[in-house]
């Protein structure tokens, strides 16, 4: 029985999991790792609709709730033994809003069994992109990539695998469908008003995007992807999406009164309550962006998060780029980072254990390593409140490959380096994080105070632990006595210690 159970991990051992949060529909993707290819052996979606379940206090409602979490579990009877770190949740629009978003994540948590991150839109059109990318035959051309979601569209301008313009809009196929189609009546004029305020909204980033321009424009979502088969089993389009063949759906929708009553041929009844949403959207967008002609990728974000997983097991991680642009953006000084850095990483190795720095979900060790990095930032603003300037430009900055609760455990580490410490910052940390940040936190405290007098020395001390929370720093001999302003900090920093209960002794 034990051969045939380690039999069974080891074959999924290769297998990962992407799972899209989306706020019309809930999507999973189950892949095999082939050659550096991903083969695909399993697609699930369930038409959950977060998005039109938040009440009018911007909470989602009980039916909401139950059923999103309901999905969850179905999701996470299927991937339950899919290694951890191959398995990524993330949520969109609707989560990033939703006012009762923690007590969901919380209970999706223990549905699916896996941490859920909340991405900003940004990150979410950087993973659409790759996603896409993917799926597309090698070429020099700039694309123009676009996704119509339930509560936001991006729109994202690259060439092969990387992107050099991303934008999200807060117009999504549900919201626009809600605010001017209430009751599913599709008017003439009710449809030209909702154009009309997708093309207002799209209209601050039309300039960046046509001056960037592009070959292709290729769609993908789930809206798009329905009006591409609309228009092509209608013989609207030859293939792909045109704005012609869209104002022809329009005149049959209109006629209908609703997309409920339409007879048209491939619309299918579960994208029948966002449809007109979604229809408004892309007219718009061919509108203002002068498109002729858009293909429809199969590909979208939950794809983008299966070769972005990959690509972070095999050290190609888009966070280790996007903390170096930080330092350089910030002009930091980048040999005392990394001095802070190895002496963090040194303390770290000595601790981990004994105060089990471990959180599922979580690269603990790489997120420390990143605050180091990153603690020096705010100087280039001001020197005084630096690290509140730090905790700032973490916690707003769109760093790609970062998630919402990525920065917040960033930025609280850094705006707690020195000074008074504040557990004000951890309220918004997932509870198993919380439970760690103190013990990071004095990692990096005593990391910087190690590295105030800026010599570029590395500094290994023995970290005792005793009793969890009394410690004991052990330098090469007279080491401190060469370095007294490294002393007195230490010294300092022991008063600050002891008011959130830990003992610090150094000699």
């Amino acid at each position: 029985m034990n051969d045939k159970t380690s039999a069974t991990n080891h074959s999924n051992d290769d297998l990962f999991a992407a799972i899209d949060l989306g706020s019309n529909s809930f999507h999973m993707i189950i892949a095999r790792e082939a050659h550096g290819q991903m083969q695909v052996i399993d697609k699930h979606k369930e038409m959950v609709r977060l998005r039109s379940g938040l009440d009018k206090n911007g909470k989602l409602t009980e039916k909401a709730f139950k059923e999103g979490i309901g999905c969850l579990e179905r999701f996470g009877q299927r991937i339950k033994d899919i290694p951890a770190d191959n398995v990524r949740a993330v949520g969109t629009n609707t989560l990033r809003n939703a006012k009762n978003s923690r007590e969901f994540l919380n209970q999706a948590k223990v549905a699916l069994g896996h941490g859920i991150q909340i991405i900003a839109g940004q990150e979410e059109a950087r993973l659409i992109y790759l996603g896409v990318a993917h799926g597309l035959p090698a070429s020099d051309e700039q694309r123009l990539v676009m996704d119509i979601g339930g509560g936001s569209t991006e729109y994202i301008i690259g060439k092969q695998f990387e992107n050099s313009h991303l934008t999200s809009t807060e117009m999504g196929c549900v919201s626009i469908t809600q605010t001017y189609f209430p009751k599913g009546k599709i008017t003439n004029e009710n449809f030209n008003e909702a154009v009309s305020k997708c093309r207002q909204m799209l209209r601050p980033h039309r300039r960046t995007l046509r001056k960037k321009g592009w070959d292709i424009a290729i769609g993908a979502s789930g809206s798009i992807k329905s009006i591409g088969q609309i228009l092509e089993t209608n013989s609207w389009a030859e293939s792909g999406i045109s704005l012609q063949g869209m104002l022809e759906l329009t005149k049959e929708l209109i006629k209908s009164g609703s997309a409920e009553n339409a007879k048209i041929a491939g619309l299918k009844d579960e994208r029948r309550p966002v449809l007109i949403g979604g229809l408004a959207i892309l007219i718009a967008t061919f509108i203002e962006l002068n498109i002729e002609h858009m293909q429809v990728s199969q590909n979208a974000l939950r794809e983008g998060l299966v070769f972005d997983t990959l690509g972070r097991l095999h050290a190609e991680d888009v966070r280790e780029i996007s903390v170096s642009a930080m330092q350089q953006w910030m002009k930091v000084d980048i040999e005392q980072a990394d001095m802070v850095a190895k002496t963090a990483k040194s303390l770290y190795k000595q601790s981990h254990n004994t105060w089990d720095l471990h959180s599922e979900g979580y690269d603990v060790k790489r997120l420390l390593k990143w605050a180091c990095r990153l603690h020096e930032i705010g100087v280039s603003i001001s020197f005084k409140r630096s690290r509140h300037h730090s905790a700032y430009l973490i916690a707003q900055a769109d760093m790609a490959g970062f998630n919402q609760q990525e920065k917040q455990i960033l930025s609280a580490l850094v705006v707690n380096q020195r000074g008074k410490y504040s557990t004000d910052t951890h309220e918004d940390i997932d509870d198993s994080f919380k439970r760690i940040m103190p013990y990071l936190t004095v990692l990096l405290r005593l990391a910087v105070r190690i590295h105030r007098g800026r010599d570029l020395e590395q500094v290994d001390p023995i970290l005792r632990i005793i009793d969890d929370t009394e410690l004991h720093l052990e330098f090469d001999e007279n080491w401190l006595d060469e370095h007294p302003l490294t002393r007195l900090d230490l010294e300092t920093e022991a008063k600050y210690l002891e008011k959130f209960g830990f003992t610090l002794t150094c000699e």
